[in-house]
C-alpha cells in the first residue's frame, strides 16, 4: 500500500461484527414481520435481545429455532440492558450506555422492517465509563413499575415507570447511595404488588468486609430506604433471586414472629459463595447452606443462573465457572412446619455462560463467555434423587461429569469468532481469511456458497444449458444443453436425468448448434439453431412433443443471438438485423407471428435480450460499437414500436446483455469483453437509463445467465432448511423469491438485491471451477435455489445456493475439521499463531499451546483441509515446548523453515518439506537445531536472508548455522523499550517495533554498519497490540483500549533519507545527539499522527490486502480479539472524500435536523390552529411529520450518544470516516431520508444509497 499523499482518508467499514456477547433480556418486543397488528399474544416471552458491547439483535424462538429479527447498531458502549414488561403493551428496552442516559427503546414493525425507536433518554451522569456513575447494573421490577441501576461505587438511582393509554412515562430519578461501597452483584426480588426490593451485594472498602444489603422503594413515601443488611463470607461473588415462596406453600417467617410482622413477602436470594450456596431472606430468619457438587477438589463459584417457573414449582439452574450446571430447588420442610428447605444436584454441563435464559417452550439459552450463543433444549428435568440439601449443609457429593449432554440436547450454536487470538488472509476470489477463535480454527470466506449435488461428465465443448419449465408444471422437465453442431436433450422423471427418447425428440439434435432455447405460452417450446428456428408443442399430460412451426433465416444468414420472454422472440442476425415475433395467446393455438418490419443496425449485434415475463414493453441490443440501445415494444404506442428509446455508450463491446425484473424494477445488466460488469435501471415508462453501477470482474469477457428464482433467505445462520421435510406438499416453495444473475468470468460471481441492498459477490466454488453457463433446476428433491450449470472441468452440474452474503453476514463460516481421533487432545490446545508458507500463498501453518501439558503443535491446513504429517495418518506434529511466536524464514535458501519462539528461551528451526503419498499432499517436518537466548524472543520476522528478532534490549539478525543460529548483527535499543510485542519489516530495509507501552520505534537497517539505526518513535505511549507497514515510511497498529492508528514519518526526513542519506547520518545521529538529553530524543524525528479512530475492539493483527475481489484499491483488513472483521480503504478522490464528510457531517446533525424540523412543523400547525379560530384557513403546511419516530432528545442516535465523541474516545478521530454510520442511513425511514438529503449536494436518496453499494461492491 502506497501512501504519498499529504492527507490520507480512510473509510472504516465492519464486515464482521464482535460476537462477545454480554447482555441478554427476554419478553415480546415486537410482533413478527408479516404478522396481523392488533392485540398482542399472550405473556409467553419467547423473544430475547442480546448485546455485545456496540450493536444489538433481536430472536424469536417461539418455533424451537432461532429466528433473526433484526441487528441494529449503537454507536456507543452498552454498559447494562434490561426488559421493561408492560401487561397491556410490548415490552420495552431499557439501556445504560457510556452516553450516561438511561434510554427506553421500542422495537417498532413497519412497512415490513423492524426497527428500534428512541422513547425516553435521561441524562443520570457524565458521558464516558466511571465507577461511580450508575451505568454497570440495571435491574427493573417483575411487575414493570420501577427500574434500579447501580455505579460500581457508591451511587444507585431508582425510575419509577407508569404505562396508560399506551404511553410510558418516566419519574424522576430518587437517588440512594453509600460511601465506601463497591457493588459487586445485584439482583430485583420478586415481592408481586408490594413495595419493589432490590437487592445488592457489596463490599466495604475500608476493611474489605462483604455484605448483602435489601433496598426497598416505599411507593406511598416516594422514597428508598435501606430494608435490612447482613454481613457476608469474604468469598460471596454472585446473589439470584428466588420466586415469591408463598405461593408454593412455603412460609418465609417464623411462627413465633408471625404475629408482630406486617403481611408484605419476605424477599430471598441465593448468595453464592466458593464451593457453597447459601439461602438467606431479607428479615433475616434463615440461613440456610448446602454445598455444590465438585469434580476433583477444585474450587468453584457461580457465575450465571436462570429461574423457571412452573404451576405448582419452580427451579433454578446455576452455573459454575467450570461449565456445570445444578439443578436447586426450594421445597417445604414437612420436618420444620413447612419452613424452606435448599436441594442442590447436578444437571448437566455445558460451555461456561454470562448469561442463561429459560424459555417455556422447553428452550435453553445461553450466551457463552469465550464464543457466540447457543441453544439447548430440556429433554428431562434430571434426577432428583443423587441431591444435596440444607439438612445436611456440610455433606460433600463428588460427581463425574457426562462425555456427552444427558438432559440437555444442543439445537442450535453460533459461529463465533470470539475471541480471536490470530488472523491470516489468503488474498484470493473469494477472499478467504483463516482466524483461530478458541479452539477452533474456521475459515470465512466472502462470497456466496454454493453446494454441488450432481456431477456428470459431458462431451468436449459444451456451450450452453437451458431448463424447461411449462407455466402449469412446478418442476423442471428438459435439459437442452449446447455442443458444437449438435444438441443433447435430458429429461427429468423422479429426480433422475436420462436422455430423451429418440421416438419423442422433436428437436433438432443434429447438423446445428443451438444458440438459445426457451418457453413461451403455456406449451410452447422454442429452440433457435444458427440456420432455423422450430417451435415444438409440449402436451405436459401425455408428454408427447410435435413441431409446431419452423422457421428459416435467408440464405446465407445465420441466427447469432436469440431472446424470448413468455409472448415475445427476437432473433439477431448476421447482416445486422433483429427479426422479431410474437405469440397469438387469444386461442389456444399458440401461433407464432412475425413482424415484417425489422430492427437494422450498422453494426454487429453482439446480444440481444428480453425480460422473462408475459409482454415485454422493451428489447435491449448490445452492439460492437460498444453501445446497448433499448428499443420500444409497447403495443399501444405505434409511434416508438421498434425505436430505439436510449442507449447507453459502453469502454468496450458488450459480450452479454440481459433484461431481468427484480423486485418491481427493470434492471440492464452487461458484461463487457474487457471484463467490466454494469448494471441499470431502465425506467418503465420512457426507457431512460439511469442508476448505472459497475464492477471489474476479471480478464476475461463477461457473461450473463439469469436465475429467475433464488430465495436469499433459505439459510438462517448457518442452518439449512430440510429438502425432504415438505415432500407431500409439492406446492409449498419459499415465499419471498426475487432474480438474480450470474456472472461468468475468471470467477463465478453473482450479482442480487437483498434487503434493499445490491450485492456483487463471488462464488465460493471447489477445485478452482467457475461456471461456463447456469440455468433454473428445480425437482421434487430441489425445491429451492436449484439450478443446472456447465462447469469448466467439462461436467453438468446439479447445484444449489445455500447462503448469501449479506450486511450483516458478510462471510461464510465454517470450521476447518482435522478428523483428528483423539477429540480430547484438538479441544486442549489453544491457537497461537497462523504463518503463511512463502512458496504456497494457499498454505498455512498453524502453531496452538497446550499450556497444561506444556507443549505446542503444529498443523498444516490448505484450502480448509488439513495435511497428513511425516507420511503418517496424524495431522498434527508435537513441540514440547510452548510457543511464543512464529515464522517462516528461507535463510537464503530454496527451503521453507518454521521458526519457533518458546518459553524455554529457545529458537526453533524446523524444515518443512512438502511432498504426496497416494494422491494426497503430505507435510514432513523435521527439527533442524535449537538455539538457545539469554532471554526469551516475543516476536521476530524474516529478513532477507535472515531472521530479525527482538532480544533483550537489542535488535538482533540470525542467520543459519550447522548446529545453531548465528547473530549475524547485534543493535541496542533505546533504553525506554522495555517489551516488544510485534514486529515487522519492509523490504528488507526498515523494521518498526512496537512496544507494549511505549508505542512504536521505527528502525532504518545501515547494510555498510550492518546496524539498525532508530529513525523515528512516538510522542504518545500507546499499548501496542498489533502492527503492520502501509509503506516504507507509514505503519497501522492497534492498542489494547481499541483505538486504531495510522502513524508516518515526516514527509521532509523521508526525503534527505532518499536524496542525502550520508548527510541525514551525519547530522541526526552523531551530532544530534548532544542538543537534547537522550531520554527525551531517543530518535531523530517523531512520528505524525496521519489516522486515529476508536473502534471498540482490541485489534490483534492486521492485514495489507491489494485488489481485495478484483478491486482496484489496496486496503487493510483487521481482526479484533472479541470477533471483530473490519477493513480500511483508502479514499482517493476529492469527490469521494467531500461526500463521505458530507454525509457522515449530515447524520452527526440528525437528531437536531429532526428535532428542528419537528418544532417547525408543530409550530406550523399551531399557526393554523390559531388562523382556523380567526377566521383563516391556512393550506400551505405540511400534513404530518417528516419523521415517524418520537421527537425526543436522542432521537436518531437512540441513546443520546454524539457519534464524533465516541469515535473520539481516547484522541480526537482523524482522518477517517465511519462506514458503518454512513450505512446507518439505509435504515431511517424515507422521509426521514429525504430530509437529510435536502442538507447535501445530491440529488435524491438513490444517489446516497447507490456511493455507500459502491464501497462495498468495487472495493471488498
Amino acid at each position: 500500500m502506497t501512501v504519498n499523499s499529504s492527507s490520507l482518508e480512510l473509510y472504516h467499514l465492519t464486515l464482521q461484527r464482535q460476537s462477545n456477547y454480554i447482555h441478554s433480556c427476554v419478553g415480546h418486543f415486537v410482533d413478527l414481520p408479516g404478522s396481523t397488528s392488533g392485540k398482542r399474544k399472550s405473556r409467553k416471552d419467547y423473544q430475547v435481545c442480546i448485546a455485545t458491547e456496540t450493536h444489538l439483535e433481536l430472536y424469536d424462538v417461539e418455533e424451537g429455532s432461532f429466528q433473526r429479527l433484526a441487528v441494529v447498531p449503537i454507536f456507543a458502549t452498552i454498559t447494562a440492558m434490561q426488559s421493561l414488561p408492560v401487561e397491556t403493551n410490548y415490552s420495552y428496552l431499557v439501556v445504560v450506555t457510556d452516553a450516561g442516559n438511561l434510554s427506553l427503546l421500542q422495537f417498532v414493525n413497519k412497512s415490513n422492517a423492524i426497527r428500534l425507536h428512541s422513547l425516553f433518554n435521561e441524562p443520570f451522569a457524565r458521558s464516558g465509563l466511571r465507577r461511580v456513575a450508575p451505568q454497570k447494573y440495571i435491574e427493573v421490577d417483575p411487575q414493570g413499575r420501577c427500574i434500579f441501576i447501580s455505579a460500581t461505587e457508591r451511587n444507585k438511582l431508582c425510575y419509577q415507570t407508569d404505562s396508560r393509554n399506551n404511553t410510558l412515562n418516566v419519574s424522576s430519578p430518587l437517588e440512594f447511595q453509600k460511601s465506601n461501597r463497591i457493588t459487586i452483584s445485584t439482583t430485583v426480588c420478586d415481592v408481586a404488588f408490594d413495595n419493589p426490593i432490590y437487592a445488592s451485594l457489596e463490599i466495604d472498602s475500608t476493611d474489605g468486609s462483604k455484605y448483602l444489603a435489601f433496598y426497598m422503594l416505599d411507593l406511598g413515601l416516594n422514597h428508598v430506604v435501606q430494608q435490612s443488611e447482613s454481613l457476608l463470607p469474604s468469598d460471596a461473588n454472585y446473589i439470584v433471586a428466588v420466586p415469591n415462596l408463598e405461593r408454593y406453600g412455603i412460609k418465609t417467617k417464623l411462627p413465633q414472629d408471625e404475629s408482630q410482622v406486617d403481611d408484605a413477602i419476605n424477599s430471598f436470594v441465593i448468595v453464592a459463595l466458593e464451593g457453597k450456596l447459601v439461602l438467606k431472606d431479607a428479615r433475616g430468619y434463615f440461613n440456610l447452606e448446602v454445598c455444590l457438587p465438585t469434580r476433583n477438589g477444585a474450587s468453584l463459584s457461580i457465575i450465571s443462573a436462570a429461574v423457571h417457573k412452573l404451576k405448582k414449582e419452580f427451579f433454578m439452574l446455576l452455573q459454575c465457572n467450570n461449565g456445570d450446571l445444578y439443578k436447586a430447588k426450594i421445597l417445604p420442610n414437612e420436618a420444620t412446619d413447612l419452613t424452606p428447605k435448599l436441594t442442590l444436584g447436578f444437571f448437566d454441563s455445558i460451555a461456561p455462560s454470562s448469561r442463561l435464559h429459560i424459555f417455556r417452550n422447553g428452550l435453553l439459552l445461553s450466551l457463552q463467555e469465550l464464543a457466540g450463543y447457543s441453544l439447548y433444549e430440556f429433554e428431562s428435568l434430571g434426577d432428583d434423587e443423587n441431591i444435596l440439601t440444607s439438612d445436611e449443609p456440610d455433606k460433600q457429593l463428588k460427581i463425574s461429569p457426562p462425555s456427552q449432554l444427558e438432559n440437555l440436547s444442543l439445537l442450535h450454536e453460533s459461529k463465533s469468532l470470539n475471541p480471536t487470538l490470530t488472523m491470516e488472509v489468503d488474498n484470493s476470489t473469494p477472499l478467504t481469511l483463516m482466524a483461530h477463535s478458541k479452539n477452533a480454527l474456521q475459515n470465512l470466506s466472502s462470497g456466496v456458497s454454493f453446494s454441488e449435488l450432481i456431477t456428470s461428465p459431458l462431451p468436449p465443448k459444451a456451450s450452453g444449458v437451458w431448463s424447461i419449465r411449462l407455466p402449469r408444471d412446478p418442476w423442471h422437465r428438459l435439459i437442452l444443453l449446447a455442443l458444437p453442431k449438435t444438441t443433447m436433450i435430458l429429461k427429468i422423471e423422479e429426480g433422475t436425468l436420462e436422455e430423451l427418447e429418440q421416438s419423442n425428440n422433436k428437436f433438432k439434435i443434429d447438423g446445428d448448434t443451438t444458440v438459445f432455447a426457451g418457453l413461451m405460452g403455456k406449451r410452447s417450446i422454442v429452440q433457435v439453431c444458427e440456420n432455423s428456428m422450430l417451435q415444438i408443442e409440449y402436451d405436459l399430460e401425455s408428454t408427447k412433443m410435435n413441431v409446431k412451426s419452423e422457421w428459416f433465416p435467408p440464405a446465407g444468414i445465420k441466427i447469432l443471438k436469440a431472446t424470448s420472454s413468455f409472448s415475445q422472440l427476437a432473433l439477431a442476425l448476421s447482416n445486422n438485423e433483429v427479426v422479431y415475433f410474437e405469440l397469438d395467446t387469444s386461442s389456444s393455438a399458440e401461433t407464432l407471428n412475425e413482424y415484417q418490419e425489422r430492427i437494422e443496425l450498422s453494426d454487429k449485434i453482439t446480444d440481444l435480450s428480453l425480460p422473462n415475463v408475459f409482454r415485454s414493453d422493451f428489447l435491449a441490443v448490445g452492439c460492437q460499437d460498444s453501445s446497448v440501445k433499448i428499443f420500444g415494444l409497447k403495443a399501444a404506442n405505434n409511434d416508438t414500436f421498434l425505436d430505439m428509446l436510449s442507449m447507453q455508450v459502453l469502454l468496450s463491446p458488450p459480450s452479454s446483455v440481459r433484461l431481468m425484473f427484480s423486485k418491481n424494477d427493470l434492471l440492464l445488466h452487461v458484461g463487457l469483453d474487457s471484463g467490466v460488469y454494469i448494471r441499470s435501471s431502465i425506467d418503465k415508462v420512457d426507457g431512460q437509463l439511469f442508476d448505472l453501477r459497475t464492477k471489474y470482474l476479471g480478464t476475461k469477457p463477461v457473461r450473463i445467465s439469469i436465475l429467475m428464482h433464488v430465495n436469499h433467505e433459505l439459510s438462517s445462520d448457518g442452518e439449512e432448511e430440510e429438502d425432504g421435510e415438505d415432500d407431500n406438499d409439492e406446492e409449498k416453495v419459499p415465499v419471498e423469491q426475487s432474480s438474480c444473475a450470474i456472472l461468468h468470468c475468471d470467477k463465478t460471481w453473482i450479482s442480487y438485491e437483498a434487503d434493499q441492498n445490491f450485492y456483487v459477490r463471488p462464488l465460493i466454488l471447489s477445485n478452482k471451477m467457475s461456471l461456463d453457463a447456469i440455468a433454473d433446476f428445480r425437482t421434487s428433491d430441489l425445491k429451492s435455489n436449484g439450478c443446472c450449470a456447465l462447469s469448466s472441468r467439462g461436467t453438468l452440474i446439479i447445484g444449489r445456493f445455500d447462503k448469501f452474503t449479506k450486511y450483516n453476514e458478510w462471510f461464510q463460516q465454517d470450521e476447518a475439521l482435522s478428523n483428528e481421533e483423539d477429540e480430547n487432545m484438538f479441544t486442549d490446545f489453544r491457537g497461537r499463531k497462523i504463518v503463511a508458507d512463502t512458496f504456497d500463498q494457499k498454505l498455512r501453518y498453524v502453531v496452538e499451546n497446550n499450556v497444561t501439558k506444556g507443549c505446542c503443535r503444529i498443523s498444516a491446513c490448505r484450502s480448509g483441509s488439513f495435511l497428513d504429517m511425516n507420511a503418517e495418518d496424524s495431522k498434527f506434529f508435537i513441540v514440547d515446548d510452548i510457543c511464543l511466536d512464529a515464522q517462516v524464514a528461507r535463510f537464503g535458501t530454496n527451503d521453507t523453515f518454521l521458526m519457533l519462539s518458546t518459553s524455554s528461551s529457545r529458537l526453533k528451526t524446523l524444515l518443512m518439506k512438502r511432498g504426496a503419498k497416494d494422491n494426497k499432499n503430505t507435510l514432513t517436518i523435521q527439527l533442524v537445531h535449537d538455539t538457545t537466548l539469554e532471554e526469551t524472543v516475543h516476536s521476530m520476522a524474516s529478513f532477507g536472508d535472515k531472521l530479525v528478532a527482538s532480544l533483550s534490549s537489542s535488535i538482533v539478525l540470525f542467520g543459519m548455522g550447522r548446529k545453531q543460529l548465528l547473530k549475524k548483527s547485534v543493535t541496542a535499543m533505546p533504553p525506554s523499550i522495555s517489551k516488544v510485542v510485534r514486529l515487522c519489516q519492509w523490504g528488507n530495509e526498515r523494521v518498526a517495533i512496537g512496544d507494549i507501552q511505549e508505542s512504536v520505534t521505527l528502525f532504518v537497517f545501515d547494510k555498510q554498519l550492518n546496524q539498525f539505526m532508530a529513525l523515528a518513535d512516538d510522542v504518545v505511549k500507546r499499548h501496542v497490540t498489533a502492527l503492520e507497514f502501509l509503506d516504507k515510511s507509514t505503519v497501522v497498529g492497534g492498542d489494547r483500549f481499541g483505538n486504531i492508528w495510522v502513524l508516518r514519518v515526516p514527509q521532509h526526513i523521508e526525503k534527505m533519507i532518499n536524496e542525502e542519506y550520508s548527510y541525514f547520518v551525519s547530522k541526526y545521529q552523531k551530532a544530534g545527539s548532544h542538543e537534547l538529553p537522550r531520554n527525551i530524543m531517543e530518535c531523530p524525528c517523531k512520528w505524525e499522527v496521519a489516522n486515529h479512530f476508536y473502534a471498540n475492539d482490541i485489534p490483534v493483527s492486521f492485514q495489507v490486502v491489494e485488489s481485495l475481489d478484483m478491486s482496484d484499491r489496496t486496503c487493510v483488513i483487521y481482526a479484533g480479539l472479541q470477533g471483530t472483521i473490519a477493513c480500511l480503504v483508502p479514499l482517493l478522490t476529492k469527490n469521494e472524500i467531500d461526500f463521505f464528510h458530507k454525509l457522515e457531517d449530515c447524520l452527526n446533525d440528525a437528531d437536531e435536523t429532526f428535532f428542528i424540523d419537528n418544532e417547525t412543523e408543530m409550530a406550523a400547525i399551531e399557526n393554523d390552529f390559531r388562523d382556523e379560530l380567526g377566521g383563516e384557513v391556512r393550506t400551505n403546511t405540511k400534513a404530518k411529520r417528516s419523521s415517524p419516530r418520537p421527537m425526543i432528545e436522542g432521537a436518531f442516535s437512540l441513546v443520546g450518544r454524539e457519534h464524533i465523541m465516541y469515535r473520539s474516545y481516547y484522541a480526537p478521530v482523524k482522518g477517517v470516516v465511519d462506514g458503518d454510520f454512513c450505512e446507518s442511513f439505509s435504515t431511517l425511514y424515507p422521509s426521514e431520508q429525504e430530509l437529510l438529503v435536502s442538507k447535501m449536494t445530491v440529488r435524491n436518496a438513490k444517489q446516497v444509497q447507490s456511493r455507500l453499494a459502491v464501497m462495498r461492491t468495487n472495493y471488498l
